[in-house]
């Protein structure tokens, strides 16, 4: 018999920690949906997290105090990932030069008809994101002369931020996703394609395996930290 109470703490502490802790964002995400009503298998899933956990305790994010100051992000998401509502995942990760500043995983409000709403959705979430994090390094006394980057692996969804003629494409989205064309057209970000097998935001949308989560990580600036 599953404790729901010490599920809920040690999946609260879990959400917690990923606040300095990317690469165990998605699995959170995803074990946090059973609060309500865990089972064994939820309760293995979190076990296996603290496993985890435990293994490369030491580990980090690297933030050099040498990076640049230049933005740079890519978007993603996962189609219909969710067996029981359909609904996709939204991911996102942002990077002060080659540090890691900011990062989401969290399912998508409504179900989308299409990956290419989905990914669209995912954008606009970024390009929110983007939008504040530009305006904080402003406050700092930081400038932009370019675009920042939002790296994303579908054609279309490039294409409908492009041209907003793709009526039938477009005419279920909702308004507020075009806020990623917006800013688009106002030189905020810029949207250069990226390939899927580069796409380092999919490690915030779906399961890996073995090779592709390290790999992955390694592109996360996440380092080992000697004990002191």
């Amino acid at each position: 018999m599953i404790d729901p109470t010490l599920y809920r703490t040690i999946v609260g502490s879990l959400v917690y920690l990923t606040i300095t802790r990317p690469d165990i964002a998605y699995v959170v995400h995803i074990v946090s949906s059973f609060v309500a009503s865990p089972t064994t298998v939820h309760w293995a899933a979190v076990l296996r997290i603290l496993r985890y956990l435990q293994g490369i305790v030491f580990q980090s994010l690297l933030l050099s105090s040498t990076s640049s100051l230049e933005l740079r992000a890519y978007s993603n998401a996962d189609h219909g990932s969710d067996l029981t509502d359909r609904k996709s995942v939204t991911g996102f990760c942002i990077f002060l030069g080659d540090s890691l500043i900011s990062w989401k995983s969290k399912k998508q409000s409504i179900v989308s008809q299409s990956s290419t709403e989905a990914e669209y959705r995912a954008m606009a979430s970024t390009t929110k994101e983007i939008v504040w994090l530009r305006w904080l390094l402003v406050d700092m006394e930081s400038s932009f002369s370019h675009p920042t980057p939002m790296y994303c692996d579908n054609h279309s969804s490039i294409q409908i931020a492009h041209n907003s003629v793709f009526h039938e494409r477009t005419k279920h989205i909702e308004i507020d996703c075009h806020l990623t064309r917006h800013h688009l057209k106002h030189g905020t970000i810029a949207l250069p394609f990226v390939p899927s097998s580069l796409q380092i935001v999919d490690f915030f949308t779906k399961a890996h395996s073995i090779s592709r989560f390290c790999f992955l990580v390694g592109k996360l600036s996440m380092l080992v930290a000697a004990a002191s």
